[in-house]
């Protein structure tokens, strides 16, 4: 599987591709661009398979972010940072 990440266009057609279940069977992570610190608007991040970023491309409802490298490494440090937290807390 594969890692990439797409920054909204359209929240309307976005929220019913990510309502689709081949999407939501791998899940998703949204966070807001402003939060990250990569500038403004909302970006998912997938691990999938090419069928799922060939539903989300052909959507029109997404772009892949020229700074997608950047943003990945962001949101794994957020996520290895909140599971340290938990681990620490013996949960």
């Amino acid at each position: 599987m594969e890692a990439r990440v797409y920054k909204i266009k359209d929240r309307a057609a976005a929220e019913k591709i990510l309502e689709d279940d081949r999407v939501k069977r791998y899940g998703y992570i949204q966070r807001d661009g402003a939060f990250l610190g990569v500038g403004d608007g909302t970006y998912i991040y997938i691990e999938a398979k090419e069928d799922v970023f060939e539903l989300i491309e052909g959507s029109g409802a997404f772009e892949r972010p020229e700074n997608e490298e950047e943003i990945k490494k962001k949101i794994k440090e957020e996520q290895d940072s909140a599971t340290g937290a938990v681990n620490f807390l013996g949960m």
